[in-house]
């Protein structure tokens, strides 16, 4: 099932269930020689292709990262632990923000690896899945702690946004 809801003008589609069932399955089978093809996607996965999967962990480290803001009033609700209605502007906006700054990371990480020579700065080389696992990890890590990540100057912690759906 695809969460869908009308926006403005626009219907917002979040695909996060399939792509997560994609992507665990790719890497609950990724096989341990780059040369032997996957058993179950022996022409390749296009994982690059996905985005990241719009949930609850990861827009709470990309704001403790300082890549998102919010603005005062939904850090207010955020703090007070008040659940934000599926579809509610805010709900989307946190989700579709984070499958923008995830993209983003991805951007620079390409061009930044092109720039070193480290990279061919090829789409295929840095996948968004691989960031978003990397991200919620991160999340979970610095969950908790006051010394935030790594040296890395960082917002306070907020709790995660809260969101009663049959779809996530």
């Amino acid at each position: 099932m695809i969460y869908s809801r009308p926006f403005a003008t626009l219907t917002v589609y979040i695909w996060k269930r399939a792509q997560i069932l994609v992507a665990e399955a790719w890497a609950a089978f990724y096989p341990a020689s780059p040369s032997t093809p996957h058993p179950l996607f022996p022409t390749g996965a296009a994982i690059h292709e996905l985005t990241m999967f719009a949930d609850y962990r990861v827009p709470q480290i990309l704001h403790h990262l300082r890549i998102l803001s919010y603005p005062p009033a939904l850090v207010k609700l955020l703090r007070a632990h008040v659940p934000l209605a599926p579809g509610s502007p805010e709900e989307l906006a946190i989700r579709t923000a984070s499958i923008v700054a995830v993209e983003r990371v991805r951007q620079e990480i390409l061009r930044q690896a092109e720039e070193d020579d480290e990279g061919s700065g090829d789409d295929e080389d840095v996948s968004s899945v691989l960031i978003d696992f990397y991200l919620w990890d991160l999340a979970k890590r610095a969950e908790g702690e006051a010394d935030g990540v790594g040296g890395v100057e960082t917002a306070p912690m907020l709790p995660i946004h809260r969101t009663r759906s049959i779809w996530y």
